[in-house]
């Protein structure tokens, strides 16, 4: 069994579609059932529009049906015992049991939909009823089922890790360790509004509010705009984005972006792109060139912390916050909305992650910060306290 992704030259009624994963067996022959799925998920249901989620489920597949392939048996003729029997052999090779229960739900996904299509009359799977513990009334106005979901019988049990995020005086630390400013301004996105290291990196200048005329100290509302801004699931949203930061990035706007764009214009005679962060040579930042900023200043500071740890803290601190100004089901809904998660319980973490944080934390965290943003917006490179 191979997994292939579609180019330029595959096409709907003239659209291309790029990305999208195929199966081909030993033999190079097309899967019919995983790959009339897979465009399923890519072309047709329209929840799932990132490649990456697409890549995702090809990848579930792939490694079911290589273990079909590979003991002979065929899709619509296995039950559970073959199932369970995949489930053992990949928590034999070490596979973390987040990620069989991830592959064993995107089986169950597509057997669904094989249901729903007339491919076959069953599940070779059954479900029973999960109660999870929320705290009391939460979300009790929006939550039809209340604590209940149906969960596949062949789900292994796990405990929720929760999210890893930086204290304050860690950030600081962290944060002052990375150069150039460049980079420090994109830590201080994902740090202070969430945002991911793809949207960091992608993120266009057009999207960048002008702080000019705008009360000092009052937040900007800066919009993600998905059709310029790599956003999961192609979905806007917006973000509020402190004062001092949107002056720093003006700045780095007006008096730095220029020069890195004439170095590039020099080299290859051209200017062709809107990405706001530039390399010092005017091209643009790669998601690994961010990742080894932040190995970089993980070993100089004595931090280890990479993006997504920052865009935790925010997540962390932001509900503590909002806890303080709204209900618990508010500052969730708050935080969902900013962080831009597709669903609630993606959120809920952050309740137990804030419980290790104190109220002296919180106040270090607002004050501590912008001491911090003052210090870069007078080009001088922040030191910890």
């Amino acid at each position: 069994m191979r997994l292939f992704q579609t180019d330029q030259e595959f096409k709907v009624h003239g659209h291309p579609y790029v990305g999208v994963p195929f199966l081909v067996d030993e033999e190079m022959a097309l899967v019919d059932a995983p790959n009339d799925y897979l465009f399923y998920v890519a072309v047709v249901k329209g929840r799932t529009a990132s490649p990456k989620t697409w890549q995702t489920y090809g990848n579930h597949l792939y490694e079911y049906f290589g273990f079909l392939e590979s003991n002979a048996l065929r899709w619509d003729r296995i039950n559970q015992t073959h199932l369970a029997a995949w489930r053992d052999s990949m928590s034999a090779r070490g596979c973390a049991r987040s990620t069989v229960n991830q592959r064993l739900g995107a089986v169950s996904n597509f057997y669904r939909w094989a249901q729903r299509d007339g491919r076959t009359h069953g599940l070779p799977f059954q479900t029973q009823d999960v109660w999870i513990a929320k705290p009391a009334g939460f979300l009790a106005h929006v939550d039809a089922k209340g604590n209940r979901f149906r969960a596949n019988e062949l789900t292994l049990r796990t405990a929720k890790a929760l999210p890893r995020f930086l204290h304050t005086e860690q950030a600081k630390q962290f944060v002052s360790a990375l150069s150039p400013r460049r980079n420090r301004l994109m830590a201080y996105l994902m740090w202070l509004c969430g945002l991911r290291r793809e949207e960091v990196v992608g993120l266009n200048l057009k999207v960048i509010p002008n702080p000019s005329g705008n009360e000092p100290g009052k937040p900007l509302r800066m919009t993600l705009d998905a059709t310029i801004t790599p956003t999961k699931g192609s979905k806007t949203r917006w973000v509020l984005l402190p004062y001092d930061l949107a002056v720093q990035l003006s700045d780095y706007l007006v008096f730095e972006r220029p020069g890195l764009t004439k170095k590039y214009q020099r080299a290859h005679g051209r200017i062709e792109t809107d990405l706001l962060f530039l390399t010092e040579y005017g091209e643009p930042i790669s998601l690994e060139g961010m990742n080894n900023a932040f190995r970089k200043a993980s070993t100089k500071s004595g931090v280890k912390c990479t993006p997504h740890m920052l865009r935790h803290t925010f997540g962390t601190y932001e509900f503590m916050r909002m806890s303080e100004q709204r209900t618990a089901d508010g500052a969730l809904l708050w935080v969902r909305d900013r962080m831009g998660h597709s669903s609630i319980s993606t959120t809920e973490v952050y309740i137990h992650a804030a419980d290790q944080l104190g109220h002296d934390d919180l106040d270090a965290y607002q004050t501590e910060i912008c001491a911090l943003l003052n210090e870069d917006s007078n080009g001088n490179s922040p030191k910890p306290g």
